[in-house]
Parts: structure tokens; C-alpha cells; sequence
């Protein structure tokens, strides 16, 4: 429920960030994928997990238990988090005042998932109405395309690859605009924007503003097909303007199919009417990134290692394991291998584990017998018999008391059998509490022995981390930090490294996420060569420099550089991919450092602008490999004669969708003295070649486009 309830936050941020900044601008095709993304991103943000110093939520401890020796098996570290003590506490008091929350709760996810199903149901049954409608009716291959003749009256739509229409109701004009407008639907694959938002609303059935994004979503892809079709077609905007009013009918079709809706009727016409939005305003789509990442930090659990691990899923098996029960084991040289099985409530419950055959007494061959395994938390008793290799029989495990007691004596409380039977099967020993303890250890839980154990943390371990400089290391800390391998070694070459600031949650992070102490030399040589040759920003050059003088921000200057780190290792920013744009002349700052390498911009890349002499600075970079702008694109104007381009005007170019060949039609038309701002402004008031051309047959010849811009935007008002 946590994670559904997440989607829903997330998802109305997402409406509410559209609706406030973007539904006004007439960027349809860029709204359209950014509220797809959005939606996509709703629902698969939750599941990232986030390294801790980006979340403002308590990490559980989930880690891969490996265990070194031989007769350690693998166990579950308990997690740390109230909801778990939360369920314990309902397991005892199953009849206390609790018992009637969690009744709620219950009631409440039961409820969801049947308005899951019911939504499922209603999916599954549209698309089947929609199938035998496209193919249960006549119909006309036009192309790709199907159309298909409905009766009565019913609003014209598409889905797929099928167009449905009544075409006895419309004249010829109208007909042929439903068509085209029906047409860039489907060749823009419209329809599965509908089903992915149908999809989300099968499982935010509940959440209002799930059903208003999808609402957006489709308004939004009815106002870029109407752009669309009076950019590139000679369609005169009132005539189309009057065929929507005649074609709006109060019998919609089903929800999955794009369609002439009645109801947004009103907002196309003065969307079709709207002032085009300026290229400068799409700083605006920006903001979504700040959006994501404060979702991110409340919603998303810091978990950096070993979640869902292998040994973990297994390690719940063994912690199922009865006192008694059946054996099964083989004889593989010095080692006996030994299955565990027992039936718990109807269930039946394995574990394995090795022991060294000497440890096994009298083992019995050929006939029935006993044989014992005794350890300091208590004895297990076996029955049965060995044939050659293999045997089987029954065991019970009885506890050690004298152990029990000692522990009780360290501080370990409230030990069960079922706790004795897992100290057992890791080998717990007096002498290793006492070691943990005379290190001035004195709130040592079973909650925290148990993994100690496991993961072979020894005092020599502990003493060697204190050695390197990790001081005041908790038992908390220690697991994260044995469990990903952080030895004495790590800390030596992240301190050599130049990082003072020392700390268990600081070498964790550095080991999730690769940083090695060699890789922060190679960081800082690689900034230290940046400031020399001026390729970075006054604040990036601080960034891993000299070490810090002693004052007020030391603290705060060494996060900075944690976090910069880590995001470099995560985008796999290495010196040499740094250094290959500078080799190009080209400065670029620490933050679209970043930038590039998320978008997948090489040097190569920069230097494909640099032999066509166009001068593009880091921001530009950015600005045109989001639009998809390439060196070709830039050399076509200038083999079609537009010459003397800047990459902003590239980029406002390449935002409207002009291309080489737009230019070469106006010139067609007779217009010699073209400029950029020309081609712009006819392309964002919608006065194509096509558009002219019918102005021209009309009789209204002039020398200068400007002339039949004012024209369209005339028409358009």
C-alpha cells in the first residue's frame, strides 16, 4: 500500500507540475512525452532504492550474508524498521485493540484489489468491444489504414490502425478533415499513449487525480493533431474549426480510442487560437528534475546493498527450521552436507548446513544408530543411518541452559529456543562474545550477534578498522561494513586519497557504489589538470583541489565532494571522458558535465558542429542533443544556401521542426531574402510552403513572407 500510495503522490505532482507550468505552452509534441514519461516515472521511481545520503528515510539493514567459514551458515539480518516491530508486536497480542487496525487495513487492500480487478475487467472488455467492432463491420483499406463505417450517432474515433466513422452523416469537406485528423492520430501512435494511461488507471483506480492526468493526456494529443493538420495541410482553420463543432456529438465512444469529444470542444478552438509559445520558455520543462528528485528523497528507501539477495531469500528458509524433525545428508570428503527438513503448520520447511565429518561422533554405517553434534549453544541429536555416502534419519535439538544464561550475564536478552537453534547452527561461542566485549561492547542484542557471527565479524576485524581510522564504530556498523568487504586496506587508500573526514557511513557509500581510493586520486588528479588549462568553473575547481583549509565549512565542503563523487561514479564519468572535450577547446562546467553524460554526448559529437564552424558552447551541447540535433542536420541549411546559423538559432530551428527542405520551398516560391527569423516565424504561426502556395493561387502575390505570416495569424485570430 506504501507503494501505491507513492504512485498517487507522485503522479498528482506530475498533474499538478503540468497543469502550473506546461498546459498553456504550445509545445504539444514535448508535453505529450513529457506526461508520458511522468506517468512511466510514477510508477517505477518507488522501486529504486537510493543511496542514504539522498534519502530523508531510515535505511533497513538487507545484506548478503557470506559466510567464511565452513560451518557458518547463512542467516537473516533483522530489520531495524518500526513496521517490523510493529508486526511482531501484533503476532503476540493478536487479540489486543491492534488486531482491529490491521483488520481495517486488510479490509482497505482488499478493497483495492477489487477495484483492480473490476477496472481490469472493464480494460479487457473495451479492447474486446473495440476488436469486434473493427472487424465485425464493413470496412475501406485505405493504405496502412482501416476505415470502418459505423451507424447511428456515434462521434467519429480511431484505434490502432482503425478509423470509425458514420460516413453518412458528414459532406465530403468534413468528411476528408475527420479522416486526416484520424490519420495523424494513428501515424503518431496516439492510441498507446490511451492504453498505457488506461493501464495506470487499472491500478489508481482510487486517485482522482489519475483520472484527471489521463484526462490531460488526452486533451493534449487532440490539441497536436489539430496543429498538426493546419501546419501541413491547406485546410483553412475556420472551415476546420466549423466541421469540430459539427462533429462533437454528446454518444462518445469507449475510453480507449482517440476521439471527438464534445467536452474539449471549447479548449481545442482556442488552443488552435493560443499565441505560439516562445522557444525561450522551455526552461520550464526543467523543473520536473528538481520535482523527481525531492520524491525520491521522501519516498524511496536507502538500500545500497544486497537487497533481494540469494543468500537472504534462503537465509528465511533457514530461520524456519524446527527443533525437530527429518535428515537427509551426503559424505563429500571431510565435509558432511546436511539438509534440514521439518513441516510447520502444513509447510514444509528445509534448510541445509555442512559440518567437518570429525565433529560428527559414532557416526552409524550400515546400521541404525545415533550420532550428536554438541556446540556451546546446545547438542543436536541425530537417528538413523549412513549407506556408503548418504543417510537419513530424524533429528532434535535440545539447548544449552549454561549457555543461555551466560549470554543473559553479556547483556543478550530474551533468547528463545528457537534463537538457541540458530546460535547453534552459526556456531556461537562463549569466547567470541567475550571478545566482542572486551572491546567495550556492551549492548551486544541477538539481533546484532546473530550477523556478527555470520558474517565472521572477529574482534581482529574490528581492531584492524579501528587501526586504519574508524573510531567509534557501532555493532550496527560493522555489519554494512563486513558484509561489503570494507577492510583496513579500503579505509588506507580512501584516507591516502585525501578525504579527512573519516566515517563508517562514508566508506559504505564509497563501497556500494566502487569508489576506491584509487579512483579518488585519479578524480583529483584529473580536476587539479582542469584548473590549470581553465575548463571548469571557479566552483567546480574547488572541487577535490587542495586539501581544505581548516575553518568553518570543512564538514560541509567534504559532502559536497561525497556527493559529487558519487553521482560521477554512478553516471560512470571517468577523467579521461572530462578530459576529451577539453582536448576539443571546449569548456564545460562540473554540473552539464553531468548533463552530457546522461544524454549520451561524446566529444565526437561536439567536435561534428566544430568542423562545420559552428561554435556551440557546453549549454548549447546540452539544448541540441535533447532536440536531436546532429552535424547533418546544421550542414543541410547550409547546402540548401541558409548560411551564418548559431546554435541558438539551430536550436529554434530544430524546436519547430524546420527542416533544410522548408527552406528550399519558400525559395521555390519566389522569396530570395530569406533570414532565419523568417523561417521561424512562419513555421510557429503555421504558414507553410503548402499555405502560401494557396494564397498565391488565390491572387495574393507579395514579395515578402512577412506579408502572408500576417495573413495566417489573421486567419488564426
Amino acid at each position: 500500500m506504501f507503494y501505491v500510495l507513492s504512485v498517487a503522490l507522485i503522479l498528482t505532482g506530475c498533474l499538478l507540475f503540468y497543469k502550473l507550468l506546461l498546459q498553456n505552452e504550445t509545445f504539444f509534441p514535448l508535453n505529450r512525452y513529457v506526461l508520458l514519461v511522468c506517468l512511466v516515472l510514477s510508477f517505477s521511481l518507488p522501486l529504486m532504492p537510493v543511496p542514504a545520503q539522498f534519502s530523508f528515510r531510515k535505511a533497513s539493514i538487507e545484506i548478503p550474508l557470506t559466510i567464511n567459514e565452513p560451518m557458518a551458515p547463512v542467516v537473516d539480518v533483522p530489520q531495524q524498521k518500526p513496521a517490523v516491530k510493529a508486526k511482531s508486536s501484533t503476532e503476540n497480542n493478536i487479540k489486543g485493540s491492534f488486531f482491529k487496525d490491521i483488520s481495517i487495513l486488510k479490509l482497505v487492500l482488499w478493497a483495492y484489489w477489487l477495484g483492480v480487478a473490476v477496472f481490469a475487467i472493464n480494460f479487457v472488455f473495451q479492447l474486446c468491444v473495440l476488436l469486434y467492432r473493427a472487424y465485425s463491420r464493413p470496412v475501406i483499406i485505405d493504405g496502412r489504414f482501416r476505415i470502418v463505417e459505423l451507424a447511428g450517432n456515434q462521434a467519429p474515433c480511431s484505434f490502432a490502425n482503425n478509423i470509425f466513422i458514420n460516413p453518412e452523416k458528414y459532406d465530403w469537406d468534413t468528411y476528408n478533415q475527420i479522416i486526416l485528423h484520424e490519420k495523424i492520430h494513428i501515424q503518431q501512435g496516439h492510441s498507446y499513449d490511451i492504453l498505457i494511461a488506461e493501464l495506470a488507471l487499472v491500478f489508481q483506480w482510487f486517485n482522482p487525480f489519475a483520472w484527471m492526468y489521463r484526462k490531460a493526456m488526452e486533451d493534449n494529443l487532440e490539441f497536436l493533431t489539430d496543429n498538426e493538420l493546419l501546419a501541413n495541410s491547406d485546410i483553412e482553420p475556420m472551415s476546420y474549426k466549423m466541421s469540430l463543432v459539427k462533429v462533437s456529438a454528446p454518444h462518445f465512444p469507449v475510453s480507449l480510442t482517440t476521439n471527438y469529444n464534445q467536452s474539449i470542444l471549447k479548449k481545442r478552438l482556442v488552443m488552435m487560437n493560443a499565441k505560439k509559445s516562445n522557444v525561450n520558455s522551455t526552461w520550464k520543462y526543467l523543473f520536473i528534475v528538481p520535482l523527481f528528485l525531492v520524491f525520491i528523497a521522501f519516498l524511496n528507501e536507502p538500500v545500497a546493498y544486497g537487497k533481494n539477495s540469494p543468500q537472504v531469500k534462503k537465509s528465511e528458509k533457514f530461520n524456519s527450521m524446527e527443533e525437530d524433525g527429518t535428515w537427509f545428508a551426503t559424505i563429500n570428503g571431510d565435509k558432511v552436507n546436511i539438509r534440514f527438513e521439518s513441516d510447520e503448520d502444513g509447510k514444509n520447511n528445509n534448510s541445509s548446513q555442512s559440518f567437518s565429518l570429525a565433529e560428527l561422533k559414532n557416526l552409524p554405517r550400515g546400521n541404525e544408530g545415533t550420532f550428536s553434534v554438541t556446540r556451546d549453544a546446545g547438542t543436536m541429536n541425530f537417528t538413523g543411518k549412513f549407506e556408503n555416502n548418504t543417510g537419513m534419519g530424524t533429528y532434535k535439538f535440545s539447548s544449552n541452559a549454561d549457555f543461555t544464561s551466560f549470554l543473559t550475564k553479556q547483556g543478550v536478552t530474551n533468547i528463545k529456543t528457537r534463537d538457541n537453534l540458530v546460535f547453534f547452527m552459526i556456531n556461537v561461542k562463549r569466547s567470541y562474545v567475550a571478545g566482542i566485549k572486551a572491546l567495550g561492547y556492551d549492548g551486544i542484542s541477538k539481533d546484532n550477534l546473530i550477523p556478527l557471527v555470520a558474517l565472521n565479524v572477529t574482534p581482529e576485524y574490528i581492531k584492524s578498522l579501528k587501526t586504519a581510522g574508524l573510531a567509534n564504530l557501532t555493532l550496527a556498523e560493522l555489519i554494512p561494513l563486513k558484509a561489503l568487504n570494507v577492510d583496513a586496506d579500503f579505509v588506507k587508500g580512501i584516507k591516502e586519497s585525501g578525504f579527512t573526514k573519516i566515517t563508517a557511513d562514508k566508506m559504505i557509500t564509497f563501497k556500494s557504489q566502487g569508489i576506491t581510493g584509487e579512483y579518488l586520486k585519479n578524480a583529483k588528479s584529473a580536476d587539479e589538470e582542469s584548473r590549470a588549462t581553465n575548463v571548469q568553473t571557479t566552483s567546480v575547481k574547488a572541487k577535490l583541489g587542495k586539501t581544505p583549509q581548516k575553518n568553518t565549512t570543512e564538514d560541509t565542503d567534504e559532502d559536497e565532494k561525497l556527493s559529487r563523487l558519487i553521482t560521477r561514479k554512478v553516471m560512470n564519468i571517468s577523467p579521461d571522458y572530462a578530459k576529451s572535450f577539453s582536448a576539443q577547446g571546449l569548456k564545460v562546467s562540473e554540473d552539464n558535465l553531468i548533463a552530457l553524460k546522461s544524454l549520451g554526448v561524446t566529444a565526437d559529437y561536439y567536435a561534428g558542429f566544430s568542423a562545420q564552424g559552428l561554435k556551440v558552447s557546453d549549454d548549447n551541447l546540452i539544448a541540441m542533443k535533447s532536440l536531436g540535433v546532429t552535424p547533418e542536420y546544421f550542414a543541410s541549411f547550409k547546402t540548401a544556401g541558409l548560411t551564418g546559423l548559431t546554435a541558438d538559432q539551430v536550436i529554434s530551428l530544430k524546436s519547430l521542426s524546420v527542416a533544410a527542405s522548408d527552406f528550399s520551398e519558400f525559395k521555390k516560391l519566389g522569396f530570395k531574402n530569406l533570414s532565419v527569423d523568417d523561417i521561424i516565424s512562419a513555421k510557429a504561426t503555421g504558414t507553410s510552403p503548402v499555405f502560401v502556395a494557396s494564397m498565391k493561387k488565390k491572387g495574393h502575390n507579395y514579395n515578402s513572407i512577412e506579408d502572408y505570416i500576417k495573413m495566417k495569424v489573421l486567419a488564426l485570430d
